[in-house]
């Protein structure tokens, strides 16, 4: 009978273990998406989105808008190294957007700086990162220009942050919680 019963709890506390293995893996996904991260810690600390009318002659009128975030992005354990890159998804970058709108938009130019005390610029073959030490934070101004439809609404979303915390790494960490830009009308 004892020995029935020792089986039985062996069992039961394998079962147990198995279970807070794939709460915690959850648990992980869920903070991500919420912006905790063990590694970095990020903080939209501007926004701002203009609309602008470009009068073009013999050609239709160019809607365009200009998306200015900036971020703080701080090294929490370790230094992180963050491509100022941009894109939309079709490859690999440091930062992934999206263009949220009542109509169709596209990117025309990206560009992304860097400030911050002992924030260093890295480069690996073609790819540029930021070098953020561990305790010190990165200021970033991302500048996005898109075009668009007039009368309509727009917004960018930066969906993923990308970073290794070794140049050598193969793969990216991720952190996950959106961050939006202001919204504006084109019109």
């Amino acid at each position: 009978m004892e020995k029935s019963s020792a089986a039985a709890k062996k069992k039961l506390l394998k079962d147990l273990n198995a279970q807070l293995q794939e709460l915690q893996k959850k648990l992980a996904v869920a903070n991500k998406a919420v912006g905790v991260d063990e590694y970095i810690d990020v903080k939209v600390k501007e926004s701002q989105a203009r609309f602008q009318l470009i009068k073009a002659k013999d050609k239709e009128d160019k809607a365009v808008g200009n998306f200015f975030i900036k971020l703080e992005i701080l090294a929490e354990k370790q230094e992180v190294y963050v491509p100022l890159s941009i894109s939309s998804g079709k490859k690999t970058s440091g930062f992934m957007y999206q263009i949220e709108g009542t109509a169709e938009g596209s990117i025309s130019t990206t560009d992304i700086k860097i400030r911050g005390e002992g924030v260093t610029q890295v480069t690996l073959g073609t790819l540029l990162f930021a070098k953020i030490p561990v305790g010190k934070t990165a200021e970033l101004r991302i500048q996005v220009e898109i075009n668009g439809k007039l009368g309509k609404n727009y917004k960018i979303i930066i969906s993923r942050i990308n970073y290794k915390l070794k140049l050598t790494d193969t793969r990216y960490n991720q952190y996950l919680k959106p961050l939006v830009s202001d919204s504006v009308k084109f019109s």
